[in-house]
């Protein structure tokens, strides 16, 4: 995970643009989650929010957990303004040190364009399925593979069945996957595609 890269521009992350493309993310989101019985909500690499506050309506209780502490400033800052006290903001991430979220467990765990960043992907897909409750589910949003991205730090993209695979792998069911967005200069600055995937954590109870 790139912490010092999102530590430096925390201050000017909510820009219009992002702001917009975490609209769409939103109310993709918001398709996927529409009739839903779930109550706790991890969004995992939230950075500031911007795609939690139009999704936690669906929860009684969301945590946002970044791995940057200025971006959790921010986040806090924003929950503190609208009086959320059901939404929980706190620093952590799982790869490097799980105390963020010990044995705690989740009805939704989300991810926006954090696969991105975050070094080792399949690692952390996996881990993060355990911290599922059962019947619960993963929902992840990204960009389709981009061959016309090349960074030594960043994935340029993802291939949807490598996702479908991992999640598969994870112990999944109900795997899902779909390309819902396509526009100019969302991914660094070149023309990209967002996808959404989703799997379940099967009930063992039922």
């Amino acid at each position: 995970m790139n912490k010092e890269r999102f530590e430096s521009i925390a201050q000017k992350y909510d820009a219009p643009e992002r702001i917009q493309l975490a609209q769409i993310i939103a109310q993709e989101t918001n398709q996927l989650l529409e009739g839903s019985q779930y109550r706790s909500l991890l969004d995992y690499g939230g950075g500031t929010g911007l795609v939690t506050l139009n999704i936690d309506h669906h929860f009684e209780f969301v945590t946002l957990i970044d791995a940057s502490p200025n971006m959790i400033d921010i986040f806090r800052s924003k929950v503190e303004a609208l009086g959320k006290t059901s939404i929980t903001p706190f620093t952590g991430d799982v790869l490097s040190d799980d105390t963020s979220l010990v044995n705690t467990t989740y009805d939704v765990i989300f991810l926006s364009l954090v696969l991105l960043h975050s070094g080792d992907y399949q690692a952390l897909l996996k881990k993060l399925a355990t911290h599922l409750n059962d019947g619960g589910q993963l929902i992840l949003v990204d960009f389709d593979k981009n061959e016309r991205i090349n960074h030594p730090k960043v994935y340029n993209g993802f291939e949807q069945s490598d996702i479908r695979n991992v999640l598969e792998q994870s112990g999944l069911t109900n795997i899902s996957t779909h390309t819902f967005y396509t526009g100019d200069h969302i991914f660094m600055n070149q023309r990209a595609s967002l996808f959404i995937a989703s799997g379940m954590k099967p009930n063992t109870k039922a």
